[in-house]
């Protein structure tokens, strides 16, 4: 991308810290909001950046409010700041958006939080959903603050693995197969299991009043990530949203297009994509199938996976746990290594390094005069 004149900022996969703090939204691992150095650091990178184009990406911008929305585009420079927003149908989020759910701490089963989004909007696990899903009031708040002609909707085609990276390669002006989709297990949808093992996980360890960053660590960046590093049976039962929710979200689906048909922005794919029209069995299903028994063998995992999270496999040698993702603070793969171990490591490139470095400026400069 930089070849092509185009920058991605930050120094992470997406710019989550920064979002966190310019929308004053807590850290799990910290209780509390990030420092707003964090966001004026990027802003300070896309204002000096020599690129003329320069993405910034993190759902997290998503939360923000009507004023922070105004704050970020005006630090980012309101007369180039171009806001793309991709969405997908509200019948599909629904399961996805409960797995997350449950992944940072929620106890309520699939059905009581459906009932309590789609009955009970002013609930507040149907407030919390809503702030950020009810697209139309999103999409008109960012509007607002910075014109239609600088909003772009991004509606892909959900049949077509790689169409978000072609929508954006047309909207960065990179050339085409630039961005290339990379298999990241981490991001996969659970199995009614896995996320039932989570749930009820979630019910005994807040029943011990222990923090929530606590659970952040040997959860939500541990023992979840480490289950998602396995792959499921082809008989493993799926998560399914029932017929009635489905309904419901496709029916408020047409509304929420035709709102944004009304605004009159640019749309990369088709507004009607935003209502599910799968009409398979599984979609179709009208009840929810109910785990009666966690598999020992998934039980041990997840126990597994709190153990590494929470340092105390730490130094431990024997068999490699393999790469299963990044965790909060440190990669999972380094969990049994020592800090000596890693302090000498760091010692030895580093000194390989600087003796390359001047190395090469010997072999540019030649020996220095006497």
């Amino acid at each position: 991308m930089r070849e092509q004149g185009v920058r991605y900022a930050g120094a992470a996969k997406q710019a989550s810290t920064a979002a966190y703090a310019v929308t004053g939204r807590i850290h799990p691992s910290t209780g509390k909001p990030p420092s707003i150095r964090h966001w004026n650091s990027l802003a300070r990178e896309v204002r000096g950046a020599r690129e003329s184009r320069v993405l910034i990406s993190s759902e997290f911008f998503a939360g923000a409010s009507d004023e922070q929305a105004a704050k970020i585009v005006r630090d980012l420079d309101a007369a180039r700041v171009h806001i793309a927003i991709t969405l997908r149908p509200l019948a599909k989020i629904l399961a996805s958006r409960w797995q997350q759910n449950v992944q940072e701490g929620a106890r309520i089963k699939y059905e009581e939080w459906l009932h309590a989004v789609l009955d009970t909007p002013e609930s507040d696990h149907g407030k919390r959903f809503w702030s950020r899903q009810r697209h139309d009031v999103l999409i008109r708040r960012w509007v607002n603050v910075a014109g239609a002609d600088r909003v772009t909707v991004v509606i892909p085609d959900e049949s077509d693995h790689d169409a978000l990276l072609k929508s954006f390669e047309g909207l960065l002006g990179l050339t085409n197969g630039t961005l290339v989709s990379q298999r990241d297990a981490s991001n996969r949808s659970m199995t009614l299991e896995e996320v039932e093992a989570i749930r009820n996980f979630n019910e005994q360890f807040f029943a011990e009043h222990f923090s929530k960053a606590l659970y952040y660590k040997v959860m939500s960046r541990g023992a979840a990530h480490l289950l998602k590093s396995r792959t499921p049976a082809d008989n493993e039962a799926r998560l399914v949203t029932p017929s009635w929710a489905r309904d419901k979200a496709n029916t408020l689906g047409v509304e929420v297009a035709s709102s944004i048909k009304a605004l009159g922005l640019s749309v990369v794919g088709d507004v009607q994509g935003l209502v599910d029209r799968d009409v398979n069995t599984e979609t179709g299903a009208t009840t929810i199938n109910v785990v009666e028994k966690i598999s020992p063998a998934l039980a041990a995992q997840v126990s597994i996976g709190v153990l590494l999270a929470s340092g105390g496999a730490r130094g431990e040698r024997g068999a490699g746990l393999g790469r299963v993702g990044p965790t909060w603070g440190e990669p999972q793969e380094l969990f049994r290594i020592s800090t000596l171990e890693l302090v000498g490591v760091i010692m030895r490139r580093v000194w390989a390094g600087g003796a390359e470095s001047i190395a090469g400026l010997f072999r540019r400069n030649g020996p220095p005069r006497r």
